[in-house]
Formats: C-alpha cells, structure tokens, sequence
C-alpha cells in the first residue's frame, strides 16, 4: 500500500510539514516526495543555506518542541548519543530534558481525582501548583502527605496517548517511505528501530509500568552504598499518577564548579559500581542514566531518577555479554568475533576471517593505552558499527546497552577523568570468570540443558517414522540454493534468445531465397508459379519474424 493510500493523518502531516519548513527543512520532505503528497507550495522547500551547526540545532530543537511529546523524546534520545552527533547540536537538544512548557494546574487536578478518586485535599496536606519540571511525557509536583511525607507526583499530560498513537502511526510510514527509497534506511533497519521506539514510548506513557520498574531498581540497588532510589508509594499511583518519596538533591545536569562539598571520586565510582551490578549481576538496567537523570543527595550520596527506559538482559545475554567483554580485556580477536556471532542475527554469507581481522585493527588502538585513557562504551560501539558493515544485526538489549554505556560514561569523565569503566569491571570479570567454572553450575547448565533436549530426544522416533513413509511415497522434496543462480539463468536466456533470432533469421533468408529461384527458373505452365507464392511467403514469414521479435524482447532478455 502506497503512502498515499495509508494516509490517515493528513492534518498532522501538514503540521509536521509546515513546521519543518517554517524552520528551514522544507527541502528534506521534497526529497522524499512529500510535498506532492501532501500539495504543499513550492516556495516551502526552499534551503535557507544556513549550515552552521549551532543554527542547526537550535532550528531542530524548536521543530520538536513544537511538535510535541512523541517527537521530545526523538530529541532526547539523540541528546544522549554524543558518540554521533556535534556537540553544538547535542548542547540544544539537551534543553529537551527539562526546557517544555508545562501545562495548567487544572489540568493536573482533574487527572489526580479521575484517577485517584479522592480530592486533591484529600490526599495531600499541601501541593505546589507550579511543577518542579516538566517533560514531554508529564510533569512533577512536589506534595506533602497528611503523614508528613515529601512526594514526588508525576502526572501525564491530557490527551498524551492519544498524540503519540497518531505520531506512532507517522514514523511508521515515514519508516517504510524511507526504507523503500534508501539503501541506509534498508541497510540500518529502520523500520525495526521505530518499533523498538514504539515499545518504549508506550511503556513511558503508562506510569504502572515505571512503578514496577522502580520498586524492582530500588530493590537490587540495596546493596550498592551511596545510591538511593526513590520508593513507590502504590496506594496514590494510576496509568497517569505515579507518586513516590521526593528525592530532594542537586542534579548533575544542574552541577556547577560552586559545589566543591560534592566528592566526586566517590561518585563517580558509586555510579559505576551500581550500573555494573545491574547489568552483569540482574540483567535490569537504567538505559538512560543522562545527567538530568542522576541527582546527588549529598557529598557521598547519589540517586537515579526516572525509570520509564529499562531494559533487560536475561541470563544468557549476560554470559554472551561477559564472554564478550573478557574477550576484548584479554586481546583476543577471534574470540570477540565469536561473541559478535552469539549477540547478533548473522547472515548466510559471512566473511567471517575478514570480520576477525577488522575487529582485531580496531582493537589495536585500545591495547596500547593507558587503562584511564579506555572509554569502554566508545570501544564497544565501534566493535558493533564494525559488525553492522558485514550486516550483522546486533540485538536491541545490546545496542541498548552501549548507547547507556557511553551516556554514563560521559558522566563518569565529568566527576572523575581518571577513572575507567574497565578497572572497576575487573572484579565482576574475575567473579564471573570464576561462576562460569563453578563444577556446581556447570553440572546445573548439563541438567537444564539435558531437560530441553529431553523433549527433542522424545520426538526423534517419531520425526523418523514420519521421514521414512514420506521417502517411501516419494514425497520427499530436495530444496537448492545456489548464490547468483538467477543471474546465471538470466544470461543463458538472453543467449538462447539471440540464438533463436539468428536462426529464424537465417531461415526467413533460405525460404525467401528458394521462393525467389522456384519462381526464377522454374516451370510458367506450373500451377504454383501463377500463384502468388513470393508474396504469401514473405507475408506471412515476416509475420512469424516480427512475433518472435516481440517475443524476446518483451522478455527483455536479448
């Protein structure tokens, strides 16, 4: 179905157009064909010929404010990938995180006593009308319980699923526009990205979601000093509402050179301790640790906030990961080639070698720097750019991954430079290193995998039976796959074909040849010489001639 066809949003297509060329990025949508879709003017693809990149960005940012929550989130997602973009353009769409207006105290206490069922007075001893902040998805109040306790509220903006399932429906087309007309597009997978981003826009507008994410971050980070997280208050908490203990502190995104109380070692080592544990020890990770998403409560003290991006790492992801991240730490290349094969779909045609020799050229450049100097999230995202040339598609949970690693990361330089992802990995590695030879879990890894072939070994009898009465009946087919097969076929046709034009041709010449000397030299009294036989003959050879002429080239395989 053509996006004409699919079109079920023209009025938000003609906004998203409009604001996009009142910016100056009218000629992109030209590009994709848009504006005839859509009959726009003309005069609105015109380039504004401004290509400085603080220009740039600040045109961006207006673009996505303007057009509202769904595309924020586009924004702050590109906001945390500095690995990518200019630093100038991530400096203004860093304003995304906390820069949206905020919508009317009405509003927010209708939401609160829809959802809740009790009035605002009610609830709360006391509720601040102006909100802390505001985001693209809701907004945070600060209320005070009649038991005296500090709350956090986040309450969704109106109206807020409504606006993403018609923009949802947008990026989807314009997805599947893309990938039709670019090979990047084809190549990047865009439409399998915009589903992953569905997925998690859809969790971040249903607040029941980030409640459980929460309680389950707050309970696998009690182990972790210097790191709280804040505690769901369930009984005042809907798809809308989410209520929770305020975490009052200074946020990093906020931090300037005056606060010089802040240990920031500490920190810096805190953090990473605590994001280390909940990948490789809980597979349940924050995707998204940006600085306005970490707030330090005090000198030695750290929080994370807003738990609407999580992602998961199950038990085998994280041997895979491990298995990868011991191979890179002990230089070997073929080894993190292997690993690359496990965390990713590989496609039947794999220069596998070629791939292990380009891992290892881009592992040379880490190997011979100091420990401090490693930024281990850049590292593992060039390993994963090297595997997306041979195609290889890395799975989400790991691409998810990376892209918070080089966010912490990122944070981690600002508190302490001199500290590096790797050495505080080295104890996990080595524990873990250590599990994996553990007789205890070995022998429990044989018995879980000796239980799912178990059921295999079960159906074998019978998957053999059925095999045999099928060769029995000659029912059986052979299937064959031959690389560039159709190619080889196309070229034979086009042989056969010129073949065949040069044999009609030369008999078309032979019949006419023997005509022309029949009615030359032969009898005047034979009945065959008075008839027109010449003319017969040509007509209707001629005919022949031009029908195979069009037969072959309709094939278009001459």
């Amino acid at each position: 179905m053509s996006l004409t066809q699919s079109l079920k949003h023209a009025n938000r297509y003609r906004k998203i157009a409009a604001t996009l060329a009142r910016h100056g990025f009218g000629y992109i949508l030209q590009e994709v064909g848009l504006f005839h879709v859509l009959s726009l003017p003309k005069r609105l693809t015109a380039d504004p010929g401004d290509t400085n990149l603080h220009s740039i960005g600040r045109r961006l940012r207006r673009v996505l404010e303007e057009l509202g929550p769904t595309f924020i989130k586009l924004g702050q997602l590109i906001s945390t990938r500095k690995d990518i973009f200019p630093p100038s353009i991530i400096e203004e769409l860093e304003k995304l995180q906390d820069d949206v207006s905020s919508f009317p105290f009405e509003q927010v206490k209708q939401i609160i006593e829809s959802d809740l069922g009790y009035s605002l007075e009610d609830i709360f001893a006391d509720f601040q009308e102006v909100p802390l902040a505001a985001a693209s998805i809701g907004q945070v109040h600060v209320a005070t319980l009649h038991d005296g306790r500090k709350t956090a509220v986040k309450v969704s903006r109106p109206h807020i699923k409504d606006t993403i399932e018609t923009d949802i429906d947008i990026l989807r087309d314009l997805a599947k526009l893309f990938t039709q007309r670019f090979h990047w597009a084809r190549f990047y997978r865009l439409q399998d990205l915009v589903e992953e981003y569905v997925d998690a826009i859809r969790d971040e507008t249903d607040y029941y979601v980030e409640a459980r994410n929460t309680e389950k971050m707050k309970t696998i980070m009690k182990d972790c000093p210097h790191i709280v997280i804040p505690e769901v208050m369930n009984e005042y908490c809907s798809r809308r509402v989410l209520t929770m203990t305020f975490i009052d502190g200074i946020k990093l995104s906020h931090m300037d050179e005056e606060h010089t109380d802040i240990n920031k070692p500490l920190l810096a080592r805190s953090l990473i301790n605590a994001f280390l544990h909940q990948v490789l020890i809980h597979g349940f990770f924050h995707s998204d640790p940006h600085p306005g998403n970490i707030i330090f409560v005090d000198r030695e003290t750290a929080s994370f906030i807003d738990f609407g991006q999580i992602s998961r790492l199950n038990k085998t992801m994280r041997a895979q990961f491990i298995d990868f991240v011991i191979a890179m730490t002990r230089k070997q290349p073929s080894k993190v080639a292997n690993s690359i094969f496990e965390m990713a779909d590989v496609p039947n045609e794999l220069d596998s070698d070629q791939l292990e020799e380009d891992v290892e050229y881009l592992l040379e450049k880490y190997y011979d720097r100091p420990l401090q100097d490693v930024r281990f999230g850049e590292a593992v995202n060039d390993i994963f750019f090297t595997a997306q040339r041979y195609e290889l598609q890395i799975y989400k949970e790991y691409t998810m991954l990376a892209k918070a690693l080089i966010t912490l990361e990122s944070v981690i330089e600002y508190l302490d430079p001199d500290l590096s992802i790797v050495e505080v990995a080295e104890p996990y590695g080595k524990m873990l290193a250590k599990e994996k030879l553990n007789p205890k879990d070995t022998l429990q890894k044989w018995w879980e995998e000796s239980q799912k072939q178990k059921e295999y070994l079960f159906d074998l009898p019978r998957e053999l039976r059925d095999t045999l009465a099928k060769l029995n009946k000659g029912h059986v087919g052979v299937e064959m796959q031959i690389p560039k097969i159709n190619i080889f076929l196309n070229k034979l046709d086009r042989i056969s074909n010129r073949l065949s034009f040069s044999i009609i041709l030369l008999a078309f010449s032979i019949i006419m040849v023997g005509l022309i000397i029949g009615s030359t030299f032969g009898d005047s009294s034979s009945p065959l010489v008075r008839l027109p036989v010449i003319e017969v003959g040509f007509i209707v050879s001629f005919l022949l001639f031009l029908w195979l002429l069009y037969a072959i080239f309709k094939s278009g395989r001459f």
